[in-house]
């Protein structure tokens, strides 16, 4: 397998992963009502569980999964474009990995709810272990603001992306900050909002990187590394 192969391989797989991520959302019949529905639909499920009972939540899971090769992948661009000595890709690939763990780490209360839905799981611990989850994903916002925005100056100063697609990071990278304030203080269900924009951004950059594997990095300018003569 060619370098240029391997790295679109790489690159893409920022757009499937957005497409796993997704494609749950689409499937119907998620919708359970009330506290004491959803109990009992997820005690009958986890007696004689269908396909689609084990499907969607492997959906989501295995779509975090999928970021961190895409997480991976943008590091190495940045990671060239920057130079050995640079640190913020090291930050955005930071970034990428504790929104991850966040997210996952938020996904164990809900586990912890069907777990014990045939156990006579109380209504206020129910609605409780899954707030866990809707609060993760407003804390990732914070990681990932950090991703976008270290992502965003290397783009800019150093070309490992084009200009518009690192001016695009710095604006979603702050929809988030303020995504993440509304949800996290004011649980706001709107707040969530800046995660699509994130998503969207993902299926570009990713359709960048894949065009661009292969070709030579962009030589980083001398006079933006290089700090004034002491002498001038």
């Amino acid at each position: 397998m060619s370098d240029r192969l391997w790295q679109r391989l790489g690159a893409g797989s920022g757009i499937l992963s957005v497409m796993i991520f997704l494609s749950r959302d689409l499937i119907p019949g998620q919708n359970y009502g009330t506290e004491a529905e959803e109990i009992a639909r997820t005690c009958a499920a986890t007696s004689a569980p269908a396909t689609m009972d084990v499907v969607i939540p492997l959906l989501g899971i295995f779509g975090l999964l999928g970021f961190l090769f895409f997480f991976g992948s943008l590091w190495s661009a940045l990671h060239r474009a920057e130079g050995d000595d640079g640190w913020l890709s090291a930050a955005a690939f930071g970034g990428g990995l504790a929104a991850i763990a966040i997210m996952l780490d938020g996904s164990t209360g809900a586990l912890t709810a069907h777990s014990n839905a045939c156990a006579g799981i109380d209504l206020q611990l129910w609605r409780t272990l899954h707030d866990m989850g809707s609060a993760s994903f407003f804390l990732s916002f914070f990681p990932l603001a950090v991703l976008l925005g270290a992502s965003s100056v290397v783009a800019i100063r150093f070309g490992a992306l084009p200009g518009w697609l690192g001016w695009m990071a710095a604006i979603v990278a702050v929809a988030l900050l303020v995504g993440a304030t509304a949800g996290t203080i004011y649980a706001r269900d709107d707040a969530g909002l800046p995660f699509l924009l994130f998503l969207l951004w993902t299926v570009i950059t990713s359709i960048v990187l894949m065009r661009r594997a292969g070709q030579p990095v962009p030589p980083v300018s001398s006079a933006s590394v290089t700090p004034p003569s002491a002498a001038s």
